[in-house]
């Protein structure tokens, strides 16, 4: 025992006198003091863990009242161990797999079914985005760099091979539709990078966390075996995120892009032929056509739009506010203001759109639902 110990015990009994003290004062600080000890420990070693598992994906990634937010940076959500064994669940209330088929889980609480006969491997491509599976009709040989190259050099002339990656944080969540109902191989497209071949390519958000699944089918694969991947697909579970970490806390918080309109801005640009430059941050999305670029985002509406020399584009009234556009529609203003992407290159330089690209844009706003 230390000098400081002895001399704060003695205080304390003199100070007591006649009442006696909860037990042994000072073991308990020892102990607690030892427990943070621990914890501050075992808290490094998760933090620790986490940087070196999180290698971010490189992809391309204004707020209230019609001026830019200051918006938070693009957020990497991570659940600590404690809340992936929540996520897990007991496995007793999760349905069995449907007769003759096998389910595949992995370490964070996930699984797929699949025909028994059907093969499977986690290790077959990518590093990062984190491979969650790789399934096969046939054999599914491990191999390849940013794609399941050995897999495909196997895979039967009457097959078919999928494979589910999940992006541990993206700078484009817009990008990422909200899974609802059920889920479809989606259209056909490429070749695709790194696959070399065509691909069927959805990409989807659940439970706060990004997917993207590619499908091929060889040239002699029969029709039903489509349904029998969707039906595979479909049994994909997925273990959510604290509902801190998911998409609408992040909104709420003023991240925009995390925001279903920035979903809806993003659908808008694909609709009016507007080449999507990336983002500022978690603030607004840019836009290009020709040598232009601009910001988009939108604000609640609150009356009609602000501004003044107001004119009708395609039967929309569009106002001046300074060197910003905007329009009312679906509820929503719509904003557009010149300003310069850091993914474009010269000869693009920030201005608003041409007169025929806006008209573009305004019949896409009104064409395209928000949900």
């Amino acid at each position: 025992m230390t000098d400081l110990e002895t001399e704060l015990r003695e205080a304390m009994r003199a100070t007591t006198a006649s009442a006696r003290p909860p037990g042994d004062l000072m073991e308990q600080l020892r102990r607690r003091r030892r427990r943070h000890r621990t914890r501050r420990v075992t808290i490094s070693a998760a933090a620790a863990a986490v940087m070196v598992a999180a290698v971010p994906a490189s992809l391309i990634l204004l707020g209230g009242g019609g001026r830019p937010a200051a918006g938070a940076g693009s957020a990497t959500p991570s659940a600590p161990a404690s809340a992936t064994q929540a996520r897990q669940g007991s496995q007793s209330e999760q349905p069995p797999p449907p007769r003759g088929w096998s389910r595949h889980r992995d370490g964070a609480g996930d699984y797929i079914d699949t025909p028994a006969a059907w093969h499977s491997s986690s290790r077959a491509a990518l590093v990062e985005p984190d491979v969650r599976w790789v399934i096969g009709t046939g054999p599914v040989r491990s191999g390849g760099g940013c794609a399941p190259t050995a897999a495909l050099r196997q895979m039967p002339a009457d097959g078919a091979l999928f494979q589910v990656i999940e992006y541990g944080s993206t700078t484009s969540p817009y990008d990422f539709r909200p899974r609802r109902g059920r889920l479809g191989l989606g259209p056909v497209g490429g070749p695709m990078e790194c696959w070399g071949v065509k691909t069927h390519l959805i990409m989807f958000q659940d439970g706060g966390r990004y997917f993207q699944v590619q499908t091929v089918f060889g040239a002699k694969a029969p029709s039903w075996l489509h349904a029998e991947v969707t039906r595979s697909l479909n049994t994909l579970h997925i273990a959510p995120l604290p509902a801190g970490e998911q998409t609408a806390a992040l909104c709420q918080v003023g991240q925009w892009t995390y925001c279903p309109q920035a979903a809806w801005v993003n659908q808008v640009l694909r609709q009016a032929h507007v080449i999507n430059l990336g983002n500022q941050v978690t603030r607004a999305i840019f836009g290009g056509t020709g040598q232009r670029s601009f910001a988009l985002w939108t604000t609640p509406r609150d009356g009609g739009p602000p501004g003044s020399r107001c004119h009708s584009v395609s039967g929309t009234k569009v106002c001046r506010a300074g060197n910003r556009l905007v329009w009312s529609v679906h509820g929503l203003l719509l904003w557009l203001q010149p300003a310069l992407s850091p993914y474009s290159t010269p000869p693009i330089r920030p201005g608003l759109p041409t007169s025929r690209a806006l008209r573009r844009l305004v019949k896409a706003a009104r064409a395209v639902r928000t949900r």
